[in-house]
C-alpha cells in the first residue's frame, strides 16, 4: 500500500521525461509512493521512456491513451489506478526538490483536515535561460503562476489550484458526481475542479517549502498563443458556472463594450487587425532578451490583448459580424498601445527594433 499517489501526465517528453523520473528517484522520504505517469496520445517515445524506466525509490505505472486527449482526460485515467489516501498532481516538466514527497506529507500532517489541499511552490529551473517574458510571466505578470504575489502559509480561492505541485486528500474527491471536466482540453481544467470542490469546503493552503523546478522555455509567441486559447476557455468555464467571470474574466464588458465601439470605424479589416498583432509581437519579441523599464507594461497589454481576444472568439464564435468585433477590439487595445510604446521609448531613450517603423500606424484609423 502507497502513502503517496503522484499523477503526471506527459504528452512529447522523451526528450528530458528521464530528468523528472530521476527526480523522483532521488527522494529523501522513507514512505512508499507511487507515480502514475499518462502518455496521453504522445508522438514521440514518450511511453517507451516510461516503459523501460526501472525506478529504485517509487512504483511507476506507466499508462498509454491511443489519442491525445487533454490533460483532464489523462488525470482522470491515472485518478481510477491511484490507491492512496494523498494525490500529489506533477507536470512532466516539474523536477521536484529531494524533499518533495516528504514536504506535501508533513503539510498533510499539520493540516488533517480532509477539506486543505497543499500548494506548493513552482519556480524556473536554475539552468534554463530565462527570458524577460519568463521572468514577467512568474514575476509581477502573474499570467502563469501567482507566486510572485503569494505569501507563505496563507489560504488563496480555487484559482491557485496549479496541478504544477498540488496536493490533495483522495476523500474531498467523494463530494463531486465527476473529476477533471473532460470539456477543459487545455486550460482551467484544473481551477474548475477546485471551484466545485470548494462549495464543498474545499480549501488551498500555499506551503512555499515544496519546491518543483520548471523546465518549460516560453517567448511571446508561445504565450500570447497559450493566453489566446485560455481566453476562449474561460468563456466555456462562465457559461458552465456563471459569475465567476469576476475572477477570471475581470471587466469583460468594458472588453466587449470596446470591441463594439471601435468596429463601427471604416476601414477595418482582419488584414488590419493582423498587422496590428504583428507590430505588438514583433515589438514584444525584440525584447525577450533585451531588459527595459517600459516591458512590464508592454507584455501585460499584449498578453491581456490575446487573452480577451480568445474570449471574444467564444463569445461571438456564431456572430457573423465576428470579424468585425475582432478587428474593432485590436484597434482598441493595439493602436494606443502602440502609440504609447513609441511616444515613450522615444522620451527615455529605449530604442526601437530595426523594421520597426511608428509611422506606419498612421494608416490605421483614430480609436478616439
Amino acid at each position: 500500500m502507497t502513502t503517496v499517489s503522484i499523477l503526471m501526465p506527459c504528452y512529447n517528453r522523451s526528450y528530458d521525461l528521464l530528468r523528472t523520473l530521476q527526480a523522483y528517484d532521488r527522494q529523501t522520504t522513507s514512505e512508499p509512493f507511487e507515480i502514475i505517469a499518462i502518455d496521453d496520445g504522445s508522438r514521440d517515445s514518450t511511453f517507451e521512456v516510461l516503459r523501460t524506466y526501472r525506478p529504485e525509490r517509487f512504483r511507476l505505472l506507466p499508462l498509454q491513451l491511443p489519442t491525445n486527449q487533454g490533460p483532464s482526460v489523462a488525470r482522470n485515467v491515472g485518478l481510477e489506478h491511484a490507491s492512496s489516501p494523498l494525490l500529489v498532481f506533477v507536470g512532466d516538466d516539474i523536477v521536484p526538490d529531494p524533499d518533495f514527497v516528504d514536504a506535501h506529507l508533513r503539510a498533510h500532517s499539520n493540516h488533517p483536515d480532509p477539506t486543505v489541499a497543499i500548494l506548493g511552490r513552482v519556480r524556473w529551473a536554475d539552468d534554463l535561460p530565462q527570458n524577460t517574458l519568463m521572468k514577467h510571466i512568474d514575476g509581477p505578470g502573474a499570467q502563469q503562476f501567482s507566486y510572485y504575489y503569494l505569501q507563505d502559509g496563507k489560504e488563496y480561492d480555487y484559482r491557485h489550484f496549479y496541478t504544477a505541485n498540488v496536493s490533495i486528500k483522495r476523500e474531498m474527491f467523494n463530494h463531486v458526481d465527476h473529476w477533471f471536466d473532460n470539456t477543459f482540453v487545455y486550460a482551467y481544467e484544473d481551477p474548475e475542479l477546485a471551484y466545485r470542490l470548494s462549495k464543498h469546503g474545499g480549501r488551498i493552503l500555499y506551503d512555499a517549502s515544496i519546491v518543483g523546478r520548471h523546465y518549460h522555455y516560453h517567448s511571446i509567441l508561445s504565450f500570447s498563443a497559450r493566453q489566446q486559447r485560455c481566453g476562449r476557455i474561460a468563456w466555456v468555464f462562465e457559461k458552465k458556472h456563471p459569475g465567476v467571470k469576476k475572477d477570471i474574466l475581470p471587466g469583460l464588458h468594458w472588453h466587449i463594450g470596446l470591441a463594439l465601439s471601435r468596429m463601427l470605424k471604416p476601414g477595418l479589416s482582419p488584414t488590419r487587425r493582423r498587422c496590428l498583432e504583428s507590430q505588438s509581437l514583433h515589438l514584444a519579441t525584440h525584447y525577450e532578451w533585451i531588459p527595459n523599464h517600459l516591458l512590464d507594461f508592454l507584455y501585460i497589454e499584449v498578453l491581456n490583448y490575446f487573452y480577451y481576444k480568445g474570449a471574444l472568439e467564444s463569445i461571438f464564435a456564431q456572430s457573423a459580424m465576428q470579424e468585425r468585433i475582432l478587428a474593432g477590439y485590436a484597434l482598441g487595445r493595439l493602436f494606443p498601445l502602440l502609440q504609447r510604446f513609441v511616444r515613450e521609448a522615444h522620451a527615455t531613450g529605449v530604442e526601437l527594433p530595426d523594421g520597426f517603423h511608428p509611422h506606419e500606424h498612421r494608416q490605421f484609423p483614430s480609436p478616439a
